[in-house]
């Protein structure tokens, strides 16, 4: 019963701030934390973001509203994509030694999808761009599947990065540029 309660508290928590974030001008946003500390605040936006699986944080709408303010969207969407690749670094770690705690019977599973990897070694690759380019959503179980499968590091990280830089430039030149409309939406 505690569960549920406390799975509500979070959704209520989630859309409350999300809506705080989207109705807030931008003139606000950015003279609470100063035009210098954007930059930081959106690395451990992403970083955040990165890390809590399931738990996605609303960064998006930050990233769109301090580009709306003036902060320059494409330098703004490279720091949040760089918060998010260090949070999928140590998603990938924590893949890694979760990997030596699984029981046994999850080993065969991961062994089908390693086996999978491995015969299809260069349609991962545009996959796992795709989805950072396209996919508002967290990298983690992805990133942590294919760790505990075995997959390298940098054959899962890269791919993703570059995904998450163009979703994130995109997403920050919208606010930047479609402010108006966006506002005229909420």
């Amino acid at each position: 019963m505690f569960a549920h309660w406390r799975s509500l508290l979070f959704i209520t928590i989630f859309i409350g701030l999300s809506v705080t974030v989207a109705t807030t001008p931008t003139d606000t946003i950015l003279n609470l934390i100063g035009s210098d500390n954007a930059y930081v605040l959106m690395f451990c936006l992403g970083l955040i973001g990165g890390v809590a699986t399931f738990v996605g944080i609303p960064y998006h709408l930050v990233l769109m509203s301090l580009a709306a303010a003036g902060i320059p969207p494409i330098p703004l969407g490279l720091v949040t994509a760089l918060g998010v690749m260090s949070g999928d670094s140590l998603m990938y770690v924590f893949g890694r030694h979760a990997h030596t705690v699984l029981p046994a019977r999850l080993h065969a599973g991961l062994s089908a999808f390693a086996a999978f990897l491995t015969a299809h070694p260069r349609a991962i690759t545009p996959l796992l761009f795709t989805y950072g380019a396209c996919s508002p959503f967290s990298n983690d179980f992805l990133v942590a599947s294919l760790s505990i499968a075995g997959y390298s590091y940098w054959r899962t990280i890269i791919p993703l990065a570059l995904g998450n830089i163009v979703f994130n430039v995109a997403v920050a030149c919208l606010g930047a540029y479609a402010y108006t409309a966006l506002a005229a939406w909420f």
